[in-house]
């Protein structure tokens, strides 16, 4: 209740249920609707959030070389925000509610590997409500040809 007087905006108080540690600012104002640069600097300033030691723009360290390592050559580069929304809304147009379980683990995920592995389960929803025409299509937004 003293978070919600100090922050107004839902926008800002869903950005701090999602701040993780583990997240970059620039995963997070990619994926959370309404949130503007201006809010972390304002969460900060009012002592709810602050920097990770070491952190940086980008993922750094094993997080860097699992991004690099995952990238196979027959899939179309996507990076972690553009797959995120990319599938966050195939989530939303393909499945409806029915995807909501797994819109989260999509929010999640903390890397381009996992986010791989609620592709993969949401193609596979996908086959078993739409069937394989549909299926295809959505592997083929989502990895390339």
């Amino acid at each position: 209740m003293q978070t919600r007087a100090l922050v107004k905006e839902r926008s800002q108080r869903n950005l701090l249920l999602l701040i993780d540690g583990v997240k970059t600012e620039e995963m997070l104002l990619a994926n959370v609707v309404g949130v503007k640069p201006e809010d972390f600097k304002l969460l900060e300033s009012l002592n709810l959030i602050a920097p990770v030691a070491g952190s940086s723009s980008r993922p750094s360290g094993e997080k860097a070389a699992a991004f690099a390592e995952t990238e196979p050559a027959d899939i179309a580069p996507l990076d972690y925000p553009k797959f995120t929304a990319a599938l966050t809304q195939m989530i939303s147009s393909e499945l409806g509610l029915r995807g909501f379980t797994l819109t989260l683990a999509v929010e999640k995920a903390s890397s381009i590997e996992e986010l791989r592995d609620v592709a993969d389960r949401v193609i596979e929803q996908i086959r078993d409500r739409k069937g394989l025409p549909a299926a295809e299509k959505a592997r083929r937004t989502l990895f390339g040809s």
